[in-house]
């Protein structure tokens, strides 16, 4: 928004040129000197520039004034009733139930946006005073946080443009201010380190935290899909794990083999919650054990402290098929990973269960392998 000083301080140069207020309203500086205000507005498909008149016969406020008065009779103003509030309230209608991160991204446009922006009218909302908004929160190194709450702001607005709200999106461009987050991968292993791991498996983990390590590493599930197992799932065949379970959103099977087999049969013998109808059930509610589980275990080791988490056991199965010639689409697959366009989905619908099959019986056998080196060097007498 400008001021009155920064107008008087405004100097011509070789081209004109124009400096943005608010809500279409702008200053025009011509190579004369000449200032004059103008309005850009949407007509019939294209914007158009109205000449408001010239500065200082007309002050700052008389310009926006008058730009409000003409936006009016072109009957262009938006509701004055419609604040950042009703337009993130509009937006909860619209993604509750829709979108699975929605709690978290609820409760922080509450924290960062709602709490300080919240009242204002929807059109008085300019880049600079999200900027100013956000500056704070990428100063403390939040710059995921930062990243997130652009691109829901965004969305937001986009929606209020939609539903009539306003004319246009003044935030479309507003990321570019801020700098990329610095994307930092999950720590994991090489797969040519597994037997150093499940030694330290062996030798460090309760039998619970113990089966869960290995029954992750078998199925290659990500940590909330390993707790959600339930016993009718499991069949002569596989594990078939319901559509609204998976964060795809598309039924996985995973191909039984007798190593599999046999760390779910380890699991059913020490359940303490007999009736539960989870595999990896919690003490005493009707419902898993907690996600975390692993997660929390596995930090706690000083071993394990930023080298290895319960997600990593996935990149750690991924790399051993990638060097030992697993197909791409194969490989994916056992990831759960949705490859390829949605035009090649439509017509590709198959999970390449035999194939997959295939492959699980070798990487459970070295997992095996891995931990049959393990009992040997743990059974080996000191010298």
């Amino acid at each position: 928004m400008l001021s009155s000083k920064q107008i008087t301080a405004m100097k011509p140069r070789d081209k004109r040129y124009q400096i943005t207020d608010q809500s279409g309203l702008a200053l025009r500086v011509q190579k004369s000197g000449v200032k004059s205000w103008v309005l850009r507005v949407p007509q019939n498909g294209r914007v158009i520039d109205i000449s408001l008149g010239h500065w200082p016969e007309i002050s700052l406020m008389q310009a926006r004034a008058l730009a409000r008065k003409k936006k009016k009779e072109l009957e262009l103003e938006p509701p004055k009733s419609f604040t950042v509030k009703d337009a993130f309230k509009f937006w909860c209608s619209k993604k509750k139930g829709r979108i699975k991160s929605y709690p978290d991204e609820k409760r922080r446009l509450e924290n960062y946006i709602i709490s300080k922006i919240g009242s204002r009218q929807l059109d008085t909302i300019t880049p600079p005073v999200l900027i100013k908004l956000l500056d704070p929160v990428e100063k403390d190194g939040k710059q995921s946080t930062v990243k997130r709450l652009l691109m829901r702001v965004r969305e937001i607005f986009d929606m209020a443009v939609n539903a009539g709200y306003l004319h246009s999106n003044p935030l479309t461009k507003i990321t570019k201010v801020f700098a990329v987050p610095s994307v930092k991968h999950m720590p994991s292993v090489d797969w040519k380190e597994l037997p150093i791991v499940v030694s330290q498996i062996e030798s460090l983990a309760p039998a619970k935290y113990r089966l869960l390590f290995y029954f992750s590493l078998a199925t290659l599930l990500r940590p909330g899909e390993v707790v959600a197992i339930r016993l009718d799932w499991i069949n002569e065949e596989s594990i078939t794990i319901p559509a609204e379970k998976m964060k795809m959103k598309r039924v996985h099977r995973i191909p039984l083999t007798p190593y599999l087999i046999s760390l779910i049969n380890e699991a059913k013998k020490i359940r303490r919650n007999k009736r539960s109808p989870f595999l990896f059930p919690a003490s005493n509610a009707n419902k898993p054990i907690s996600s975390q589980a692993l997660a929390k275990w596995l930090h706690g080791q000083e071993v394990f402290k930023d080298r290895l988490v319960a997600h990593g056991l996935r990149s750690i199965g991924r790399s051993w098929f990638a060097d030992n010639d697993v197909p791409f689409e194969v490989a994916e697959a056992c990831l759960a990973h949705v490859v390829g366009s949605q035009v090649v989905r439509a017509y590709q619908r198959g999970d390449y269960f035999a194939s997959r099959s295939k492959v699980m019986l070798s990487w459970h056998a070295y997992i095996q392998q891995c931990a049959q080196c393990a009992q040997i060097f743990k059974e080996k007498p000191e010298k």
